[in-house]
């Protein structure tokens, strides 16, 4: 199980209308329809979320759901390995380094795999940091 739980801002203030209307099903059904979570996951988010902001407790959501987080979503990175500028997504761009590894060389290579660990990390909306 994820400890995020991304969706769009759109979806995150549904999601509080609902709930602030008292729809508790309702706002599980829109976090399910954002993030194609199952229920229990989302259920467990729902109350998590309800616990942090204080309308109900639920302490064991606190621990066993994951939180829900808004922010950007990375589709497409440009790269340019020296042949001009590429479009890819995350998985394509794994696969590009890799396949660039002779030419690039296997520092550059890990440095270029750890980014796109770091990216992928904040998508599922976890906090990234610089390590100096």
């Amino acid at each position: 199980m994820s400890k995020f739980m991304r969706v769009s801002a759109p979806a995150y203030t549904l999601i509080l209308e609902h709930l602030q209307a008292g729809k508790k099903i309702a706002a599980i059904k829109a976090l399910r329809a954002a993030n194609q979570s199952g229920l229990k996951e989302a259920k467990e988010a729902i109350e998590r979320l309800q616990d942090e902001q204080g309308t109900n407790s639920y302490p064991h959501a606190a621990k066993a759901g994951a939180k829900i987080v808004v922010g950007p979503v990375i589709k497409k990175l440009t790269l340019d390995f020296g042949e001009g500028d590429i479009e890819v997504d995350l998985e394509t761009m794994q696969l590009m380094t890799l396949m660039q590894m002779q030419k690039i060389g296997l520092d550059a290579c890990g440095e270029i795999l750890d980014l796109v660990a770091a990216l992928e990390a904040f998508a599922s909306g976890q906090k990234i940091g610089v390590i100096t």
